[in-house]
Formats: C-alpha cells, sequence, structure tokens
C-alpha cells in the first residue's frame, strides 16, 4: 500500500506537466516530462502526506519510478537532507554573510533590497494593512532577526522581540498619479537597512486619488521591502499572501517554522564534516573555470546596471512539444536540454574551452520549510568543457545527457551554501565582478504563489519597473503548458543589444541541432551554432510594431517568424498609457534597439501602430525603413469613433457628446493633459456601459477584459497627443485584404521583395515548407 501511496503522489505531480499524455513508473521522472520544480513540490507532498523524506536528486534522476519507489521505502534518505530543530541565537549562513559583506559597501540598497508592491482596487483601509504588515513581522522569526558579529567577528542571528512594532510602516500622503506614487515607493524601496540597529523590512502605501487614471474609488498602492540577507524570492510570495490573507480577516495562520532552525542545523553539518565531499566536489568544478567568465563585451560590474529585456520563444506551430519530446526521448529535462544548448551558445559567443553558467535553487527540501521567510537560495553551477579532442568524440545525445547528469549532482550537493568554498578560494577578493562564477545566471522560472485576492481581481501585483540587474545575463525558462519560452534580461553597458541577440540565436541554433542530429558529434553542433552566429552578422533585421489589446488574430512577430525561415525578429513596445515617463521611456527604447541592429533594419508596423512607426521612423531619419502593414493614422475622430463602435457594444444607446473634440491644439504637454482627460472619460462610460450589461460589481474577466481595451485606447490616445509626424522618414506600404489570419500569404508576398533588396534571403522560408 506504501508503495501504491508513493506512486500516486508522483504521477499525480507528473500529469500537470503531461498535458494528457501517459505517464507511467516504468519511466524515469524526465521520460515522463517531468521538471525539478514539479519535483520539489512532489517531495514536499511526499513528506507530509507520508512522512517520507526522498532527496530530489533521486526523483530527477535516471532510474524509473518504481526503482526509485523501492529506494524510498528499503534506503532512509542521507542524513545531511534531515533538518533538526534547533534555535535562540545562531550564526548566519554563508549567503547571509556574503550579503553582509556587500551591504557594508556604498550603494548596495539597489540590489539587495527586494522591493514587492500591490495595487489595491477599491475600498482600501490603510489601518487594516498596517495591522496585517505587523502580524506579517510578527509571523516570520526571519523579520524579527538582527545581524550582530561577536567578539571573534561571527555573524550570528538574534531575535529581537519589539520589531513588529518597530517596523516602518509608512503612510503616504493621497497621491493623483499612479506613476508619482510609483515614484514614491521606489524611492523608499532604494533606502539601504541599518542592519542591526532597525528591522530589516519595512512596508507602507500610497492612497490615491478617487480620479487617479487606472484607479477606482478607494483604490491605493501597499508595499513592502525586505534586505535580501533576510528572505529569497520564495519568501517575497510567501509575504505578499499572507498579507493579503491577513487583511482580508483570516484571524491567524498556522506558525511558521523559524529560520534559525535552519541555520543552526546547516551550522552543526558543516562543523561535523557532513559537507566535506560537497566542498571537494565545487572545489574541483571552480578550478576549471574563470570566476571572471562572461560573454559581455565589456569589463565591470553589472550590480545596479541598466537592463534591457529579450525572448526567445518556441511559439511556432508543434515547436515547443517537439523540444519536450526530445527532452523525454534522451531521459532529460527540458531544463538541462536547454542548459546544454546555452553552454554550447556560451563556448561559441566567449572563445573559452570551459564555461560556466549558474543556476539559483529554492534549497526547500523540507516540507517544514514550505511556508518559512528566510534565506534558502543557494546557487549551484554547471562547467561546460569543450576542448577539440572531447567535442569530435562525444555525440551530442551524450552531451545532453552529460549535462543532465550534473544538474542531479549538483542538485544533491545543493544543501552547503556555495559560498564556504568560494570563501575557501578567496573568489571575492580576486574576481572583479561582485558574483565570481555567475555572471551568466539560467533557472526556471517559478510560478507566483496565487492568493484568492489576486484571483478575484481585489488586488493584482503592481511593477515598480527598477530596471536593474545583479548580473551580465539572466535567463529564465517559462515552461507550461502552453508555452516555451527564455527571457533574458541583460546588462545594456556590459553586454549590449547585439550579443544578446546573438546569445538567444546561438541558443536557438543548438536546439534546433540537438532536435535533428543527435547522433552527430559535438564539434557539428559547435560548428552549428558559430555558422549561425557568424552568418547573420549582416543580415537584415525585422523590427515589429503591433497594436496593444485584445486581438482575434494571430500577433504580428509571430508570422513573421513562421513565414520567413531564420529571419530576425524584435518585437517593440508601443505605449499603454499617457504617462509623459512611459512614452519617453518608450520611445528611447525603441530607438536604442533599432540603432543597435548589425545590419539593415525594417520596421514593420500594423494596422494602427502604423501611427507609432510614423513618429519613430521620423526620428531614426536614415537608420530605419518603415514598413506599414493595412496602417491606419490616428486623429481624435478616429480615436472617437473605435470607442464608439467598443462602447456601443455593450451599451448601443449610450451619449458620447462628453468626449468629442476634446484634445485642442497647443503644446505637447497640452495635448497630452487633454488627451488624459479624454480617457478618463472613456473609461468612466465603459465602465457604466459594462455594469449596465453585465451587473454591478463586474467580475473578474469583465474587468480584465476592460483594462486591455482601455490599453488600446490609451496608445491611441498617445499618439493623437503627439500629433502629426515631422516627417515621414523612409515609408513604404502594404495592405492586406483581409486580417493576419486571412492573409498571411499577402504579406509574405509583399514583404519579401522588400527583404531580399535589404539582404535576407526572403524565401528560403517559404521553399522550406
Amino acid at each position: 500500500m506504501r508503495a501504491e501511496e508513493l506512486g500516486a503522489v508522483l504521477l499525480d505531480a507528473l500529469r500537470g506537466k503531461a498535458a494528457g499524455k501517459p505517464v507511467s513508473t516504468a519511466r524515469s521522472w524526465a521520460q515522463n516530462g517531468g521538471t525539478s520544480l514539479e519535483a520539489y513540490a512532489a517531495v514536499m507532498r511526499i513528506e507530509q502526506e507520508l512522512g517520507l523524506v526522498v532527496p530530489v536528486a533521486r526523483v530527477l534522476g535516471p532510474l524509473p519510478l518504481t526503482e526509485v519507489i523501492e529506494q524510498a521505502l528499503t534506503t532512509p534518505a542521507p542524513e545531511a537532507s534531515r533538518l533538526p530543530a534547533s534555535g535562540g541565537t545562531v550564526p548566519a549562513t554563508a549567503s547571509q554573510r556574503r550579503h553582509w559583506r556587500h551591504a557594508q559597501g556604498e550603494g548596495s540598497a539597489a540590489f539587495l533590497n527586494m522591493g514587492h508592491a500591490l495595487f489595491c482596487r477599491r475600498d482600501f483601509d490603510p489601518d487594516r494593512a498596517e495591522a496585517a504588515f505587523r502580524a506579517v513581522v510578527a509571523r516570520h522569526e526571519a523579520l524579527r532577526n538582527r545581524y550582530v558579529l561577536d567578539r571573534a567577528g561571527t555573524l550570528l542571528l538574534e531575535e529581537v522581540a519589539d520589531w513588529p512594532e518597530r517596523a516602518s510602516f509608512t503612510r503616504h500622503p493621497r497621491s493623483s498619479s499612479v506613476e508619482r506614487a510609483t515614484e514614491l515607493v521606489r524611492a523608499d524601496v532604494a533606502r539601504p537597512f541599518p542592519l542591526g540597529q532597525e528591522p530589516p523590512v519595512r512596508g507602507g502605501c500610497v492612497p490615491l486619488d478617487d480620479d487617479t487614471e487606472d484607479a477606482t474609488a478607494g483604490a491605493a498602492i501597499v508595499y513592502f521591502c525586505v534586505h535580501h540577507i533576510t528572505a529569497d524570492g520564495w519568501s517575497v510570495d510567501l509575504l505578499a499572501g499572507d498579507f493579503l490573507a491577513l487583511y482580508a480577516g483570516t484571524p491567524e495562520l498556522p506558525a511558521a517554522t523559524p529560520f534559525s532552525h535552519y541555520a543552526a542545523a546547516l551550522d552543526a553539518r558543516a562543523r561535523a564534516g557532513v559537507y566535506a565531499e560537497d566542498v571537494d566536489y565545487w572545489r574541483a568544478k571552480f578550478a576549471r573555470v574563470s570566476p571572471d567568465f562572461t560573454i559581455a563585451a565589456q569589463d565591470g560590474e553589472a550590480a545596479g546596471q541598466r537592463a534591457a529585456s529579450a525572448r526567445l520563444a518556441w511559439d511556432g506551430p508543434g515547436e515547443a512539444e517537439a523540444v519536450r519530446a526530445a527532452a523525454r526521448a534522451l531521459g532529460v529535462t527540458t531544463y538541462s536540454l536547454l542548459l546544454s544548448a546555452l553552454l554550447a551558445a556560451a563556448h561559441v559567443l566567449s572563445g573559452a574551452e570551459d564555461v560556466v553558467v549558474m543556476s539559483g535553487v529554492a534549497n526547500r527540501n523540507r516540507a517544514d520549510h514550505r511556508d518559512t521567510v528566510g534565506l534558502f537560495t543557494n546557487q549551484i553551477f554547471f562547467v561546460g568543457h569543450f576542448p577539440d579532442d572531447a567535442t569530435a568524440s562525444e555525440t551530442v545525445g551524450d552531451h545532453v545527457r552529460r549535462v543532465h547528469a550534473d544538474v542531479v549532482e549538483s542538485l544533491a550537493r545543493s544543501e552547503l551554501p556555495v559560498e564556504v568554498v568560494l570563501d575557501e578560494l578567496g573568489a571575492y577578493a580576486a574576481a572583479r565582478t561582485l558574483a565570481p562564477y555567475a555572471n551568466i545566471l539560467f533557472q526556471a522560472a517559478q510560478a507566483p504563489i496565487d492568493p484568492p485576492a489576486i484571483r478575484d481581481g481585489s488586488w493584482r501585483a503592481h511593477p515598480l519597473g527598477t530596471g536593474s540587474i545583479k548580473r551580465h545575463c539572466n535567463l529564465h525558462l517559462v515552461d507550461t503548458p502552453t508555452e516555451l519560452a527564455l527571457d533574458l534580461a541583460y546588462s545594456i553597458a556590459l553586454v549590449g543589444e547585439r550579443d544578446a541577440t546573438r546569445l538567444l540565436r546561438a541558443v536557438r541554433a543548438a536546439v534546433d541541432h540537438v532536435q535533428r542530429a543527435v547522433a552527430s558529434p559535438v564539434a557539428e553542433l559547435v560548428a552549428t551554432v558559430r555558422d549561425a552566429v557568424q552568418r547573420r552578422e549582416t543580415a537584415p533585421t525585422v523590427f515589429t510594431l503591433d497594436y496593444p489589446g485584445a486581438r482575434a488574430e494571430p500577433a504580428l512577430a509571430p508570422v513573421l517568424r513562421e513565414r520567413f525561415g531564420g529571419l530576425a525578429v524584435v518585437e517593440l513596445p508601443v505605449p499603454r498609457s499617457l504617462a509623459e515617463r512611459e512614452i519617453e521611456d518608450c520611445r528611447r527604447r525603441c530607438g536604442e534597439l533599432v540603432r543597435r541592429a548589425e545590419g539593415p533594419a525594417l520596421v514593420v508596423a500594423y494596422c494602427s501602430a502604423a501611427a507609432w512607426g510614423h513618429h519613430l521612423v521620423a526620428e531614426l531619419g536614415e537608420t530605419a525603413v518603415l514598413l506599414t502593414v493595412s496602417g491606419t493614422v490616428a486623429t481624435e475622430r478616429s480615436w472617437v469613433e473605435e470607442f464608439a463602435v467598443l462602447v456601443r457594444r455593450f451599451d448601443e444607446g449610450i451619449d458620447l457628446s462628453t468626449v468629442e473634440q476634446k484634445v485642442v491644439a497647443g503644446s505637447p504637454a497640452e495635448r497630452r493633459a487633454a488627451a488624459e482627460d479624454v480617457l478618463a472619460e472613456m473609461r468612466r462610460l465603459l465602465t457604466s456601459a459594462m455594469t449596465r450589461r453585465f451587473g454591478d460589481p463586474l467580475g473578474r474577466v469583465a474587468r480584465e477584459t476592460m483594462e486591455v481595451q482601455l490599453s488600446w485606447l490609451a496608445y491611441l490616445g498617445c499618439c493623437v497627443a503627439l500629433g502629426p509626424p515631422p516627417g515621414r522618414g523612409h515609408t513604404e506600404e502594404l495592405h492586406l485584404s483581409g486580417t493576419l489570419a486571412d492573409a498571411a500569404e499577402e504579406l509574405e508576398d509583399g514583404l519579401a521583395p522588400l527583404l531580399e533588396r535589404l539582404g535576407h534571403p526572403a524565401t528560403a522560408g517559404a521553399e522550406a515548407r
């Protein structure tokens, strides 16, 4: 019976990822399509429900699940996986000691303070918010810990009983602008923490005027900020969930295991020599690579640098499933397959024989610590070795399986804070960067905790948009039943758009090669990646502009990627509000992206996005060519007409006289202010019409639909406020007989000659199909 129960838990955890495909205990975890995130969830559930401690590395290994189950029942977990409870004043962990050292330097707040904001849509009560905040601090011991040095210089955790009352909760004055309120939050988040003197957490709230854009009566922004020495990313989600539950009236949350239990256990095991083999393992790994390894074009410290982002998505028909199927056939996770491609790409771009990629692990291997706030996260490192003799003899399949074995082995040794080894090696003093061996990060994106208050729409996460980065490159794997993508954030100053694009291009080429030539030597994989990077250096880049909001047709970018094989397609942002800062940031970002293209730049603007495209290309001059596809020009009349079509779906007889002829001639600031008034009236009328149609209050789907439509209306209003562009630049036009869904072949036929003139073999995609 025990084996059946254990098997049922494992298979149940796999079914969520299997998307209807059969799962079986006769296959390994990876052969069933499982990932490390599901494995962590499964082992915590096994301990909670069955009382068995199963190391996550055992689940992720190559054995069929039947053997994993047998081992779990007959072989106890290694002692290093057990966490004996302990309390009182204890030494800080090695990870915390590292953050303590960083916190003593100037400018550390920009990357060591972890801020999180929530937007309350209505009826905000500041008294309840402050009470909930202080209850959260009281629940989690880590938020009540002071960091002090003893006479020997050892950093200690010391609990302070009255810190729930002393933690700062700032009630800011009411704000008339979401943008200004967000600036107040950012300023408070950026203030350094005097560790040892004040609680390592603070919070606050900014009520919003009832007529504020994107706000209803009683709206507010609530936020908290916690120092990284006290919490990790998992903890931030926990804090948000706890706050929302307590604010909603939950009388009391279950007691959370104190973080000091975990810290004391690590200290006891380290002193007992439990981690001696782990230390040797990591030391041998680090001996093979430089602590400053990077693909960055410039030297420098990334922490606090302004960041940019890019995405590589397998969004063509069947592409995502083909990658996952290749991983299952090799008996590896999708993460491991993509990691093997990333290592090959890093080798080609850097020219180094040995390359290193870091990942963060939640390190919450025990159910007791699932709801504990603290710095559990640890770093693990993967090293790729690409000497000429090895790449000639090893097959691509062997390379991928070896990388997966390295992932499993690293996870098995992830309980030891790797800072212990880095301290012994003197890496922090020797490296030029803040995070030795960790300039490239690759980890799976974790699904955020989704509290009821977020699901029902009364609260939503509020982005702070700090736009800075800790490392040269951060890659997050998004792997859901509906999506497979790599999201890349990178330092603009150190890496730059060119090398970021080359990195994603190299990864894509490597993944494609793994799928089609798994029996080929690794040397062919490297040659394929190198050819992909070098062949496209002067090829044109297509930058797409698409209209925001709801749509019944595909987006422009994936249509172009599907129609033109090997075409570099970069999606440009369009403004989604009338806020001056967002408009200027969007203009600046578009300009930076286009100007950094290695070869010719073609901006393709679809439908109403043509209005923004004209403004953009007029500023770029000879840098880019604009092609408008079924383009329209945004005028005040067309803006009101589009709104009329939308709002009359819900109320045919609604009076629209209050939104007509409001944007008068004047300065850009005057036109933008007038357009903001019109948009606010559009919001009021649309809310009224939808309420009459669906009832009050509006349900979650109706509210989300309204916000999507309003982002489109805000974009149109932005174009109206900007007025006619100062010039048209180099512009060509293409008119389709239908939507992108119906007229994709017309788009291909019209675009191919222009791409060929710019140097891209545009017909290659069609011939391949």
